[in-house]
């Protein structure tokens, strides 16, 4: 399975239009998006990030079993009328692929791809780790890695999502964690950033924190 995280901005322009103008445009789109959304065999959750990031407004995190689903869906939404208010600003892609560490996606339980239901935050990260990392024994990252599980199974209401990025995309994974409590998240990432792991972490910004609405939410929030 394909992700894809897609974050658009929408230009204060748009805030001017005439009312009656705007539900129009947003009524057409929700009947486009449907359709479209039915036909090309997409899963898509939308998300707010307005107010979480200063030039973002929303998201879509879309899933596909062809990687080139999202390509040719965008060029049809930017010709629906809102979609001629939406600015493209960041793309993150990556695919699902067992753990070198644990053979599976993630703890069933707390594996995102298990649920259809969807919480209310998503914080997600692109990662790559240091070329040090790649230089140690298999048996050594294994003993890193499994303190690494430990720390998130001990926050069995967070779930998460690994994506693997390798050649793919800029970053070698994408990290996201689905969780009711911004609190509860974290508390679970101080923890994280205490093991060792952390030593092997290049990079692992930007970090986006995203609030979970329906489409039909989302045209009403716009």
């Amino acid at each position: 399975m394909y992700h894809y995280y897609l974050f658009f901005h929408v230009p204060p322009p748009f805030y001017q239009l005439a009312p009656q103008h705007e539900v129009k445009l947003k009524s057409e789109f929700t009947t486009w998006f449907n359709t479209e959304v039915k036909k090309r065999d997409l899963v898509v959750t939308p998300y707010v990030t307005l107010g979480f990031k200063d030039d973002l407004t929303f998201m879509l995190w879309m899933r596909s079993d062809d990687p080139a689903a999202v390509a040719a869906f965008l060029p049809a939404l930017f010709r629906t009328g809102l979609g001629q208010h939406l600015h493209l600003r960041r793309t993150y892609f990556g695919l699902v692929l067992p753990s070198h560490y644990s053979g599976r996606t993630g703890k069933p339980e707390q594996d995102m791809n298990q649920f259809s239901d969807r919480l209310p935050y998503l914080t997600l990260y692109p990662f790559t780790k240091t070329h040090g990392w790649y230089q140690l024994s298999d048996d050594n990252r294994r003993s890193i890695m499994g303190q690494h599980i430990k720390t998130g199974v001990q926050h069995p209401e967070i779930r998460q999502c690994l994506l693997h990025s390798t050649g793919l995309d800029d970053q070698e994974f994408i990290v996201s964690y689905e969780m009711s409590s911004l609190e509860e998240f974290h508390s679970l990432v101080k923890e994280m950033r205490s093991t060792i792991g952390r030593t092997y972490t290049l990079s692992d910004t930007p970090i986006y924190t995203c609030l979970h609405k329906s489409l039909p939410e989302l045209m009403e929030w716009l």
